[in-house]
């Protein structure tokens, strides 16, 4: 059994992977989503007995505030007794050219400095140094316990390289410096059923044009596989590393497409890291999409449409809000004329889970 549930994370992941069987349950958690996200993860947490709080793996994608900021109160929390074998996070020392010492984002480094004084398991996979691709060699994979093999596709160096530099203004812009106010979300706009249903084939053509956020490109994506069923976790991560490191999988296999059971969207099904190049690398029936929309009005109805028209036959998106960006995929209309399905939660702000 492999299931992933994605939490209400408002407008970021928060996602919690569990495998095994009823006798024994193996944990991973990708990312903490907002700050808002942490009452719901406790809440889920809290209900499983304290011998099974326990994760092989936890991992925080980028420093990006929906992705962060709920895992700095998960290890604040101190009462709950959650604890962890490895602790995937590249943080300021881990980016190219940069000396150990020289620290000073803010919320990177809070971060850096609960795993450094709490003494806990960081990057242990990578003997503490940077979770990234290597030059020269293959795709770096891990097999945890219990049997889950994770392939490593993203960040790279220059990825990391690229960071750098942005470092502090990215986490500031981010509202992640507690000195500064939030950014304030922007007007939810008109639901798209207002303007008519949209025109899936003028959308599907769009031409594309690449997320250049550094955060974003800094992202740690991989492949999850057990028992025969594979998942790809993207985090924010740029398309381009995306497909190259799927054309290195598909030339290993010898396969024009890498099969997986179930996609979760770069950036929360943004154009811009959704191509049709990529998804015409893979062969995959179930999208997901870990996004309330509220900042970035996620996902793009240009993502849905590349989705629609270019990733394999009868494709289901699967959501963990409905809100007014995404209901439009809800239309019966247009699940009949293109042959896709939409899913979404049975109770509102409760997520979504898929058992794979």
């Amino acid at each position: 059994m492999m299931q992933l549930t994605m939490l209400p994370a408002g407008h970021g992941d928060c996602l919690l992977l569990e495998y095994g069987d009823e006798a024994l349950q193996h944990r991973v958690l990708i990312d903490g989503g907002t700050s808002g996200t942490w009452k719901r993860l406790k809440t889920h947490l809290s209900a499983l007995p304290p011998e099974q709080r326990h994760f092989e793996l936890v991992m925080v994608t980028h420093i990006d505030a929906d992705h962060i900021a709920g895992m700095l109160k998960l290890l604040d929390d101190r009462e709950l007794g959650i604890h962890f074998d490895d602790f995937w996070f590249n943080g300021y020392r881990h980016l190219p050219q940069t000396p150990l010492e020289s620290l000073g984002a803010v919320q990177g480094e809070r971060l850096t400095t609960q795993l450094v004084e709490g003494d806990l398991p960081w990057n242990r996979a990578f003997q503490g140094k940077a979770v990234r691709l290597q030059e020269g060699v293959g795709l770096p994979q891990w097999v945890l316990p219990g049997g889950l093999t994770l392939t490593l596709l993203s960040p790279d160096r220059e990825k990391l390289a690229e960071l750098r530099p942005k470092w502090e203004r990215e986490v500031r812009k981010a509202g992640l410096d507690p000195s500064l106010p939030a950014a304030q979300p922007p007007a939810v706009p008109p639901a798209l059923e207002a303007l008519g249903l949209p025109d899936v084939e003028q959308l599907a053509e769009t031409p594309f044009e690449p997320d250049d956020s550094e955060a974003n490109g800094a992202s740690i994506a991989v492949m999850v596989e057990y028992q025969g069923r594979r998942l790809l976790l993207t985090g924010d991560a740029h398309a381009d590393r995306l497909i190259a490191s799927i054309r290195r999988l598909n030339c290993w296999m010898d396969s024009p497409r890498l099969r997986l059971d179930a996609l979760k969207l770069p950036h929360h099904g943004s154009k811009a890291n959704l191509s049709r190049e990529l998804l015409e690398l893979i062969e995959c029936s179930r999208y997901l999409v870990s996004t309330n929309g509220a900042y970035f009005r996620h996902p793009d109805a240009e993502a849905m449409a590349r989705i629609i028209r270019y990733g394999g036959p009868s494709p289901a998106l699967w959501f963990n809000y409905r809100s007014d960006h995404n209901k439009v995929w809800a239309s019966r209309q247009l699940q009949r004329r293109y042959g896709y399905s939409a899913h979404y939660p049975l109770v509102d702000e409760e997520g979504i889970a898929l058992a794979l």
